[in-house]
């Protein structure tokens, strides 16, 4: 009998805003620059086809912004793509699943993003499943080497990729450059495909570094890099992100984003170009913000007999449920009646391993999110 997972979305449904630490998007205001940039556009009557690509202008921003916080030279004009502006890290996800993940199988971490699973397996791919080890969620290199080895070469479903997401969605985990060393060693040897989903770059805090694998030696020209301005613009239904790499593999990812989806929404595309690297401070601001956000969470939920995981992030919350409770669904369950809730942690596992933990959203404006602790200690104490 299949065990039951956790619905994300039919749980945000069940608490009112006030007490959502579910669903896993900014809830932040938006930048009053951005806005603005948006009405004028959308005024001007911007509302059109541009092409699958993206807008030019957006492109040539995002390459800047590559270049400055990546340490990575991406040219937008190139010919064949080297850069292609997607409906989200979602729709990149789609495109590469769709171009090379047919028949083929790619490998996850667990703790991993549903979505990583579905939308391979929903384009006709596989997935399997790694499970990252202990409390500190540690990866076993000889251990991913062998499993990699065993199911490059099987039929059907030989494996095609790696999809290595840091900092990770649930866990918040940041992968040093040891593990991303493990992970890249693999690709070379085995001829693996790179999936580098890097959509919560911009959370990682305190004395730890973002590192992106595509510069590791030789993975240039085997890595996709997908990232979002979801998250860190606080525009999650603009539905607009990125994704680059060698122009032999973005190239052919341009078919599948005009015939899923024609264009990314045009005004929108052109009313980020515009103030995207206007800001040189963004990003740090961005990480101090959050950075506040964590210490005033964790520390209610460390009050609460909580055992956090220090993922070396700030927008979720991975955490060992109290010792008087035995699951996270069924903790949850209470709190959902109490008007608050986060999600299980079997969500995110297809083995029991996460049984005992729950993800926290804290990507709330202040008021919420303090209002949201206080119902879990209402609840708990």
């Amino acid at each position: 009998m299949t065990k039951k997972r956790p619905d994300i979305r039919i749980i945000t449904r069940l608490v009112p805003p006030d007490g959502n630490l579910v669903q896993g998007q900014s809830e932040l205001a938006i930048d009053p620059k951005l806005a603005r940039a948006a009405a004028e556009l959308v005024a001007a009557s911007q509302n059109h086809y541009s092409p699958a690509e993206g807008v030019a202008a957006l492109r040539r921003e995002v390459a800047k912004k590559i270049k400055l916080l990546n340490e990575i030279e991406v040219d937008p004009e190139a010919n064949p793509l080297e850069l292609l502006i997607t409906p989200g890290a979602t729709g990149g996800l789609i495109a590469i699943a769709h171009t090379y993940l047919k028949d083929a199988a790619a490998l996850v971490f667990e703790p991993f993003y549903p979505y990583h699973r579905r939308i391979v397996e929903e384009l006709g791919g596989r997935t399997e499943v790694l499970s990252l080890h202990g409390e500190n969620l540690e990866l076993d290199g000889e251990e991913l080497r062998a499993r990699c080895r065993e199911l490059k070469s099987r039929q059907p479903f030989p494996l095609r990729a790696i999809i290595a997401c840091t900092p990770a969605n649930p866990t918040g985990k940041v992968f040093n450059n040891n593990e991303l060393e493990m992970i890249a060693g693999v690709c070379r040897e085995l001829d693996l495909l790179c999936i580098a989903d890097e959509v919560y770059e911009h959370y990682v805090v305190d004395d730890r570094q973002h590192g992106s694998i595509a510069k590791f030696d030789g993975m240039w020209e085997r890595t996709i890099t997908i990232n979002s301005f979801s998250k860190s613009w606080n525009i999650s239904g603009w539905r607009l992100g990125y994704a680059y790499g060698d122009s032999k593999l973005i190239a052919p990812l341009n078919n599948s984003n005009n015939v899923f989806y024609v264009c990314s929404p045009t005004p929108l595309q052109k009313a980020l170009s515009e103030v995207l690297m206007s800001n040189p401070d963004y990003y740090s601001e961005l990480r101090r913000k959050f950075m506040g956000k964590r210490d005033v969470a964790v520390a209610t939920l460390k009050r609460l007999g909580f055992r956090i995981y220090d993922s070396g992030s700030a927008f979720y919350i991975w955490a060992r449920i109290p010792d008087q409770f035995e699951d996270a669904m069924q903790l949850n369950e209470m709190l959902i009646g109490r008007g608050v809730a986060g999600v299980p942690g079997s969500a995110f596992a297809s083995s029991d391993n996460c049984d005992g933990y729950m993800r926290f959203c804290i990507a709330r404006e202040e008021s919420i999110l303090q209002h949201a602790l206080g119902k879990l200690e209402k609840a708990l104490q």
